[in-house]
């Protein structure tokens, strides 16, 4: 339970898909990483979940625009361009990052119990994606990918107590010793893929 996501990625198409980076175990454990085509090509939204009361009312917390800048944090810019995207899932907290620079902390809807890490690219034709012409496409490419989590049991005997830092480094992300004692991160390899309707879930228990 509990983890950094980091993922390099960039949209385009037409409006009416959602490209999400999330962790999920039900509607109302889930945090969110969403680009909507619909919206301005400057926004991102960081949503926790639930978005919605029993009543069918919308909670105003649970979902956040947020602007995407270019890196420095000084201009604009696109989901159509290659950015650097991040949710740090933290106990009783969720970050969201763009290109290295914090962008929202929120304490409402932080998921508390062990969750999936799903990406998708969908569209059902609803009114969050919006609705796709016939013949449209949106894409979703990922240059690389990388997942930090602490397990939640305690590390067999004979296992690697190397801690890692994944943050103080002057290339893409790489694991680096900066201890030889305790229980390391388990740092996920970087990968590359391009895709239009991708699915995937790694397991955080």
């Amino acid at each position: 339970m509990h983890a950094s996501i980091r993922i390099r990625a960039r949209v385009a198409g037409s409006p009416g898909a959602c490209a999400g980076i999330f962790t999920y175990l039900n509607d109302d454990q889930e945090s969110d990483i969403e680009i909507l085509t619909r919206d301005d090509r400057s926004t991102m939204r960081a949503t926790n979940q639930p978005g919605v009361d029993p009543n069918g009312n919308v909670i105003p917390e649970a979902s956040t625009p947020i602007t995407i800048s270019q890196p420095g944090g000084t201009t604009n810019g696109s989901w159509t361009d290659w950015n650097d995207y991040q949710l740090n899932w933290l106990p009783g907290r969720s970050e969201w990052l763009i290109n290295g620079v914090s962008k929202l902390n929120k304490t409402y809807g932080v998921p508390t119990e062990p969750s999936n890490i799903q990406i998708r690219m969908w569209s059902d034709g609803s009114s969050w994606p919006g609705n796709m012409t016939v013949g449209g496409l949106a894409t979703l490419d990922i240059e690389w990918i990388d997942l930090v989590y602490n397990t939640s049991r305690e590390a067999p005997e004979g296992t690697c107590k190397t801690v890692c830092t994944v943050d103080n480094f002057a290339r893409e992300p790489t694991p680096q010793a900066v201890s030889g004692t305790g229980h390391g991160l388990r740092v996920g390899t970087s990968l590359a893929l391009g895709l239009f309707a991708f699915w995937a879930a790694v397991s955080l228990c």
